[in-house]
């Protein structure tokens, strides 16, 4: 459930906390990635858990409204499908999930005075009084559910309570959010245990990203002299950090991982510039890289795998 753009910007965020404080030995920051790839698998829990947290919501909205002395036209009928119908049953009635949400979410439960404000931010709409009062199938059910995520989504309460818990949240979220989409469209599950499938794999956690975080680290002082002759009039230490980390991750990309396409690690690595550093950063990034791809396709220093891996 992570991609390479993540472990990269979580690697980034890593050094720079690791520029900013050089007493962090590399061992602490290789322990805070593992626990940032914990906390995105976690974090693809939690808003399946919050869901069903604010679906429950609808029992309470049942039931209050049919104690009520002067019921409404719409009372006596109103129901709790949205948390009572088969496909959200089959996420309460999972013994392995449940057991999940217990160990980890057992000691935070969200505020129910919360859950209940973000549900009314929606049960009151026309959408809802006709989900709730007409007949459905699971389809209609599955895109209802779909819709409401969408929705909770840009809710700011929603939003805020799991940007509190994550602090790597902006940076999984779009993972998270098609992670999510596809565990509604696949309810109701069959599988106890079907949540495991989301979680980070070897190749991509292990291989790569550790892998980058070492070598990076490792080298350093190579990696400096190799951007230096670049610089021109620029001296390292006027920089923006972002930018240096930037570079030096790249060069570990161009030269210690063959498989990856040197204009992909380009490319990559300027966008993420583009987004968390300077506003002169995208063309400052993109015109080292080339300068230092091609000297080290010169070299004989960059030697991918596989046809095709080689881009200028």
């Amino acid at each position: 459930m992570v991609s390479r753009r993540s472990i990269r910007v979580k690697i980034m965020q890593l050094l720079y906390s690791l520029d900013r404080d050089p007493g962090v030995k590399a061992e602490e920051i290789l322990k805070r990635y593992d626990q940032s790839v914990d906390l995105a698998y976690e974090s693809l829990l939690f808003n399946l858990f919050l869901l069903v947290e604010i679906f429950h919501q609808s029992v309470a909205d049942k039931d209050t409204r049919q104690a009520k002395l002067r019921p409404g036209a719409d009372d006596p009928l109103w129901n709790a499908k949205l948390y009572e119908n088969p496909l959200i049953r089959s996420l309460v009635e999972n013994q392995s999930l449940q057991t999940f949400f217990n160990k980890r979410f057992g000691s935070r439960k969200p505020d129910q005075d919360l859950m209940k404000k973000i549900y009314k931010t929606f049960a009151k709409s026309p959408e809802y009084r006709t989900y709730v009062l007409e007949e459905m199938d699971e389809a209609a059910h599955r895109t209802f559910i779909l819709g409401l995520y969408r929705d909770l989504r840009k809710n700011e309460i929603f939003e805020e309570i799991i940007d509190e818990h994550y602090s790597f949240w902006l940076e999984d979220k779009s993972l998270v959010i098609g992670a999510i989409k596809k565990i509604i469209k696949q309810l109701p599950v069959a599988n106890d245990k079907f949540f495991e499938q989301y979680l980070p794999d070897h190749e991509t956690v292990t291989e790569y990203g550790r892998r980058l975080i070492e070598v990076t680290i490792e080298q350093a002082d190579e990696l400096e002299r190799l951007i230096q002759p670049t610089l021109k009039n620029w001296e390292m230490e006027r920089l923006a950090i972002l930018d240096v980390i930037l570079i030096k991750m790249a060069l570990v990309e161009f030269i210690y991982f063959p498989t990856i396409p040197t204009k992909v690690t380009l490319d990559e690595y300027v966008d993420i510039s583009k987004e968390y550093s300077t506003p002169k950063s995208k063309d400052f990034v993109n015109g080292i890289l080339d300068t230092l791809m091609k000297t080290l396709q010169e070299e004989g220093k960059i030697n991918k795998e596989g046809r095709g891996l080689l881009e200028d």
